[in-house]
């Protein structure tokens, strides 16, 4: 019987693109709600979310 393992990358990598989708999530919310930031700002924005997140 094959047992599924899931290495290391695999795991840091789903948690990497289910985060990226959050903020991705919360930037449409922001834009529905009329709160528009520059391209500059939303990238400095995720910047700092992910520097906290690591």
């Amino acid at each position: 019987m094959e047992v599924a393992v899931k290495t290391t990358d695999e795991v840091n990598e789903k948690i990497a693109m289910e985060t990226l989708l959050s903020y991705l999530d919360k930037g449409i919310d922001d834009m529905e709600a009329g709160r528009m930031h520059t391209v500059d700002e939303a990238f400095r924005i995720i910047r700092e979310r992910m520097n906290n997140e690591l």
